[in-house]
């Protein structure tokens, strides 16, 4: 294994990790906000804080680039599709229209802003949390896309350093269970006696 692979290795690791700190503490913030406005949470951004608790936790353990954070490239690509689906739900919520949408308006906006201390019948013309709802979606994006690349690194590693594509085609070579007996016929006992 070579020396750029594992620097390779350890950045993307650390870029993982630092965007899912960020991720995680923009979205713990909003959720503090709407906590103390009363409000419910969204279950997609529960499952984003979710994500990112869980790539914090994956990260810390996998940056030391030795051998068996490149044998865990399976769980790079079953992140990547996370993070991908994470991306996805969070883009629908407020669709083309990010900072100017309905549920912008009426939820994001309203609890980052603090509106509901406001009295009743008030109106607020605001734009506050778009900079912040736009860093987690182009994050989500960005990570996703951190961890596909980390799979493949990972993947390449295996296959040329450690002999991964050797090793799997020496052993389904060696458990042949699944094939029936060879059993001899007579002619084939005569062949081999001439």
């Amino acid at each position: 294994m070579g020396t750029p692979s594992k620097v390779t290795s350890a950045c993307l690791r650390v870029l993982e990790f630092g965007i899912s700190c960020i991720i995680l503490g923009v979205l713990s913030k909003f959720i503090y906000a709407l906590n103390q406005g009363n409000g419910s949470a969204d279950s997609r951004l529960i499952f984003a804080i979710s994500m990112a608790a869980i790539s914090i936790l994956f990260t810390f353990i996998l940056v030391p680039p030795v051998k068996y954070s490149f044998y865990c490239f399976p769980l790079d690509f079953a992140l990547f599709i996370c993070w991908i689906t994470c991306f996805a739900l969070l883009e629908d919520l407020s669709g083309t229209h990010t900072c100017s949408s309905y549920w912008y308006n009426h939820y994001w906006s309203f609890y980052w802003g603090s509106a509901w201390k406001l009295p009743a019948g008030t109106v607020v013309v605001t734009d506050f949390g778009c900079s912040q709802w736009r860093v987690v979606l182009a994050f989500s994006f960005i990570i996703s896309f951190c961890w596909l690349t980390n799979g493949f690194l990972s993947l390449y590693v295996c296959i040329e350093h450690y002999n991964l594509g050797y090793r799997i085609v020496a052993t389904v070579r060696k458990f042949k269970w699944w094939r029936k007996p060879h059993t001899d016929t007579p002619n084939d006992v005569e062949n081999r006696v001439k």
